[in-house]
């Protein structure tokens, strides 16, 4: 079921490979640099990078200083990427993942986004007995506290947020699984941020549990989460590791797609109350 894919084996462009290396680099600098110093960051000889940056700077998307000759990004990249993301639809271009895991495993699933602090069902697979459309219909508003996809968006939250889902939303208790206090659900979300996914276990609704991974983007923030939901009766140990080893190779496909760049931020501090 190994879903990643790879370039091995497939020629590639060194010259464009180093163009993309030059740029990515540059967004870390913070101020314009000299030459030799964008050449030290990079490990690229001057020369080299000397012509890339020539072409750049034809091309609109370096500026160099005229009294200190050092270079800097111009906003041009910041306009194509407002342009992206305008044109970027998360139903459109993450749809696919559902479809992938859903066919997979033959089961339900879904990919869900917050909504002021609910949880937002924007496409679903069915899976046997058509589970989804009682449960995970399109549109359908579900609590964070109590469900896989919930708990990672809740990874974006610092403590005062979580203070202010708790007062807003209320930890209702829906099944006797459910986690209804904020000291309970900040242990859940360190484990979850470890493993790099979450489970609903029967939390949310009776009979039925989901395993949901993160999709992060490029401010490592979670926008989004995928999830397949199985009735308890037919999630045994292997089947429950097969989903998750399938999920995580999706989360890091999906999260790529949205400019993550493979690194999550740290954030359990900001969840411990200290």
């Amino acid at each position: 079921m190994n879903q990643k894919k790879t370039s091995e084996g497939v020629k590639k462009n060194q010259s464009l490979r180093k163009a993309l290396q030059i740029l990515e680099g540059m967004t870390r600098i913070k101020t314009p640099a000299r030459l030799q110093d964008i050449a030290q960051s990079l490990n690229m000889p001057q020369s080299t990078l000397l012509r890339f940056l020539n072409t750049y700077i034809d091309y609109g998307y370096v500026g160099q200083d005229p009294n200190s000759s050092c270079y800097y990004l111009t906003l041009k990249l910041v306009d194509m990427g407002s342009r992206a993301n305008s044109n970027f639809s998360i139903q459109d271009y993450l749809g696919k993942y559902v479809k992938q895991a859903a066919a997979a495993f033959n089961e339900s699933a879904s990919l869900c986004i917050e909504q002021d602090m609910q949880m937002v069902y924007i496409v679903t697979e069915e899976g046997p007995g058509h589970m989804l459309r009682t449960l995970h219909r399109i549109g359908h508003i579900a609590p964070m506290h109590a469900t896989g996809v919930g708990k990672l968006h809740l990874l974006n939250y610092s403590e005062d947020q979580l203070v202010e889902l708790q007062e807003k939303r209320k930890f209702l208790k829906f099944t006797e699984h459910t986690i209804t206090s904020r000291e309970a659900l900040k242990k859940e979300l360190t484990l979850i941020r470890k493993s790099g996914y979450a489970m609903d276990n029967e939390e949310c609704e009776n009979g039925v549990r989901c395993i949901a991974v993160p999709v992060w983007n490029f401010q490592n923030r979670v926008v989004a989460g995928i999830s397949v939901s199985v009735p308890a009766a037919r999630l045994d140990k292997k089947k429950t590791a097969e989903i998750i080893e399938f999920l995580k190779e999706i989360s890091v496909n999906a999260s790529r797609e949205t400019g993550w760049e493979g690194v999550e931020p740290h954030t359990e501090k900001s969840l411990s109350g200290d």
